[in-house]
């Protein structure tokens, strides 16, 4: 007899000499719930389902083919993915990405702990338990370590970029701005890369900073990414679109005295950037900030501007504002004759529109403007158009539309209130109160 036969009959034996234990064994009331409902029906089982000769020749044989699990499988198998992808990057000798993920991962975490429970991002999940985020972090941090090694810095770069941008979308800013900031410390350090590589490293930390509200270091480094893409027409025209946005944001912000130089920096980045409608946006508010200084020549000569422009464009909504400024600003000149002939401009302009929002400011613009010269009539006729449209469209502009009908008629029944009040009719006032009828105050006294 072989080995292979006298293994099998020995196993066979040893299976026949088990069961029969079992099952001529005395039963024991004292034994327990575990081995009766468990150990018991095991035996059964193999006792009814014993394997042949083959099969159990089969079984040894597939047992000798299976690869043995080496000290890597095991680790693998009993440890997480965080020590799981360190473990790689060192064994793959990638000992620089494993100090970085190492201290990105520590970092968050006393970051977490001094910010406090409290504190919304406290409950948001650490990196090392975001798989996906994790591996996506290794992967890029490896090539980038690669790219360092074979000195191919616009390749690191880019990988930094890489990772920074999915973190970004993921709204997990503090790890894209940490990244944005390593890629600019390349573009300082290697002058060997792209100027275009350079201004877009300037960028992203420009918008970074306006993320976190910090606008004039915003400033700084979009300036700096239009003086690095002064070479690429359309980083410059890009660079100055940035700049004339956040210069206006820096207005809206802040109240402080260098408002009319922000909006005059706005202008002038405008102006570079080939953009006609936000030069011309820019150049509008410009002419506000010199209305508001009592500088009425300069506002004009910027409000005209924008007036041509919008007459250009047939920017209807941008025309009215414009007449309406043009028209306070001769106003206040004492020029009553230019100021009216705007608004009336303004007025035939959207005459075809009467349900039009730009109709009612152009009829509230004129009344106003009427009853500056005293016409109240013509004010009152205005004004209630204004409101009457308001009213029935359920505009916007209902509660200004009848401030100024209110105005407008007060202001004609004034004379006549001022002269009762003086000859002390106060029957006569009292009746007006009651009725409220124009003609109880403006009638003579017999």
């Amino acid at each position: 007899m072989d080995v292979d036969g006298w293994i099998i009959e020995h196993l066979n034996n040893k299976m026949t000499e088990t069961s029969t234990k079992s099952v001529t064994r005395p039963k024991n009331k004292g034994q327990s719930e575990f081995y009766r409902h468990v150990i018991l029906p095991s035996k059964t089982y193999r006792e009814k389902h014993k394997l042949s000769a083959k099969e159990i020749k089969e079984t040894a044989l597939t047992y000798k083919k299976q690869t043995p699990l080496t000290k890597v499988d095991i680790e693998t198998h009993g440890s997480s993915l965080q020590r799981q992808l360190s473990m790689d990057m060192l064994r793959q000798g990638y000992h620089q990405s494993f100090r970085e993920l190492f201290s990105i991962l520590t970092w968050q975490k006393h970051d977490r702990e001094r910010l406090g429970s409290e504190h919304p991002l406290y409950r948001q999940p650490l990196l090392d338990e975001e798989s996906d985020k994790l591996r996506f972090l290794c992967i890029y941090l490896t090539k980038a370590e690669e790219a360092d090694r074979r000195h191919q810095y616009s390749n690191m770069y880019k990988s930094y970029v890489e990772v920074a941008s999915f973190f970004l979308k993921s709204e997990d800013y503090w790890l894209s701005d940490y990244f944005y900031k390593k890629c600019l410390s390349i573009a300082r350090t290697y002058s060997q890369l792209d100027s275009e590589l350079v201004a877009q490293a300037y960028l992203n930390i420009g918008l970074s900073y306006e993320r976190h509200g910090d606008l004039t270091k915003a400033v700084k480094s979009f300036e700096q990414y239009r003086q690095a893409g002064e070479n690429y027409y359309d980083l410059r025209t890009h660079a100055n679109l940035q700049l004339g946005r956040i210069y206006m944001k820096l207005v809206e912000h802040r109240a402080t005295n260098k408002t009319l130089e922000y909006v005059t920096k706005a202008y002038e980045a405008a102006i570079q950037s080939d953009d006609k409608k936000i030069e011309n946006q820019i150049c509008y508010k410009l002419g506000l900030i010199y209305l508001e200084h009592n500088d009425i020549d300069l506002a004009l000569e910027y409000f005209e501007k924008y007036y041509d422009y919008c007459q250009q464009v047939n920017d209807e909504e941008g025309f009215g504002q414009a007449s309406e400024s043009i028209a306070i600003c001769y106003q206040k000149k004492s020029n009553i004759e230019k100021s009216t002939e705007y608004l009336t401009k303004y007025l035939q302009k959207v005459s075809t529109k009467t349900n039009d929002r730009q109709y009612i400011k152009a009829c509230n613009a004129l009344g106003l403007i009427d009853a500056t010269l005293g016409d109240y009539n013509s004010a009152i006729e205005s004004c209630s158009k204004a409101y009457s449209i308001s009213l029935a469209n359920r505009s916007s502009d209902l509660d200004r539309s009848r401030v100024l009908y209110g105005i407008a008629n007060g202001l004609k029944l004034r004379r006549y209130f001022n002269e009762r009040i003086d000859q002390m009719s106060t029957n006569d006032l009292v009746e007006w109160k009651q009725t409220r009828f124009e003609n109880n105050l403006t009638k003579s006294k017999p």
